[in-house]
């Protein structure tokens, strides 16, 4: 008799057991894989689990390399996660393409959204007067420079270059040949090939660099056509300070053989935790000659619904905790990336030391990168330096061909 109620008993538990599994809520959520990241993003989820009982948050961090192919591929056959990160250079493409829902009212109303984030972190995701994603992993473009290599070449470190003639004068004198004048030192660490020619566009053009209107880009006319010749003087030519062929691929600002590298402010969780022993300084990135104002490069990524999720608002509900300023928070001093809400910006608590609060200034300055896709246009533009530094190609033929590439994708998913 006993043995059957202990039966009995066990077997209640059990259909318990498996009823509240089948009536627990998941979330399913993508992103790419980042080391400082991902641990802030898991404990946030186990945060957001305990406030809402029932709920579970399945982290998917995938390998950078591989993550828009599997979410693409995923996304086109109907199905894949109900939250996925995406860079803003998706914005227009998504808003239009029905893959992902905006933001409900329930969440934030777009006047709300307009009231707590920076302009330019919202910009490439609204559509038809709505908003389709809540910004995260915010960055900008800031100049970082290795102290002891500019007082070795007669700089003061804490006059750093100002404007773009100032940069290549200044990198010149750190540069050093060999007899053969191949570079052995170099004055700028240009393999981050993104920064580099996306500042100097984004700097000199005063107009949007894509034109939706007619669907086409603008770097192929005068004001690009001139940042791209600057883009040359610094990769080309026996008074360039750097070169294709110096250190490919590998780390020069790291190994202290450049002393200046234009990254984003994320950088300084590497260099803190990896390089140590390197004297280095955070400083705003330089100007074009004669302009009046500060412009930097801003991108960011920024976190999604899909449209096909079976609980959209609960989505919502967890993007809404993604962004929300207790984890924007954590992603700036965790993750050493800038918050996209307007009350953090001139927060003393998120600027310890000057790096930060150069960085977190860049903010106020800062204009969103312009591009539809990310990762063929990333190919088209570096082509285009490639052609230059490599191929020997003249600026304005190598230029003109990237634009014309990057019109026909554009027009091709945008149709």
């Amino acid at each position: 008799m006993l043995k059957g109620k202990l039966t009995l008993v066990l077997a209640l538990a059990l259909i318990c057991v498996l009823a509240s599994a089948a009536s627990a809520q998941t979330i399913v959520h993508w992103q790419h894989h980042h080391e400082a990241r991902t641990p802030a993003l898991e404990s946030l989820a186990r945060q957001f689990e305990a406030e809402n009982p029932g709920v579970q948050v399945k982290i998917e961090a995938i390998p950078f390399d591989s993550y828009f192919d599997k979410l693409l591929t995923a996304l086109a056959a109907g199905t894949g996660p109900d939250v996925f990160q995406v860079p803003m250079a998706f914005g227009t493409e998504l808003t239009r393409s029905g893959m992902i829902s905006p933001v409900p009212e329930t969440v934030y109303t777009t006047e709300e959204i307009e009231e707590l984030f920076l302009d330019w972190t919202i910009s490439q995701f609204k559509y038809n007067g709505k908003y389709y994603a809540l910004p995260t992993d915010v960055q900008t473009l800031v100049m970082f420079v290795n102290n002891k290599m500019l007082r070795e070449a007669g700089l003061d470190p804490e006059q750093p270059p100002r404007t773009w003639s100032e940069l290549l004068e200044q990198a010149r004198k750190v540069t050093i040949r060999d007899e053969q004048g191949r570079i052995i030192q170099g004055g700028l660490d240009t393999r981050y090939k993104w920064a580099v020619h996306n500042l100097f566009i984004h700097q000199n053009i005063e107009g949007p660099i894509l034109d939706l209107e007619n669907k086409r880009v603008t770097y192929d006319q005068p004001a690009g056509l001139e940042a791209w010749k600057f883009v040359a003087e610094l990769i080309t030519g026996p008074e360039a300070v750097d070169s294709p062929t110096f250190l490919t691929g590998q780390m020069k600002f790291e190994q202290e053989k450049a002393a200046f590298y234009i990254n984003h402010p994320v950088t300084r969780g590497r260099l803190e935790l990896n390089h140590p022993d390197i004297d280095w300084s955070v400083h705003v990135v330089p100007m074009p000659d004669g302009s009046d104002e500060l412009i930097t490069v801003g991108h960011h990524w920024a976190y999604v619904a899909n449209a096909k999720s079976a609980d959209s608002e609960l989505a919502w509900k967890w993007i809404k905790y993604l962004a929300s300023e207790e984890a924007q928070r954590l992603w700036v001093l965790e993750a050493r990336d800038l918050p996209s809400m307007i009350k953090l910006v001139n927060d003393p608590d998120l600027t310890p030391d000057e790096a930060a609060r150069v960085a977190m200034e860049s903010l106020k300055y800062a204009r969103p990168y312009e591009a539809v896709g990310r990762n063929d246009v990333d190919e088209i533009r570096n082509n285009i330096w490639d052609n230059i530094a490599i191929g020997g190609m003249d600026v304005e033929e190598a230029v003109k061909a990237g634009a014309a590439q990057e019109n026909q994708l554009i027009q091709r998913k945008l149709r």
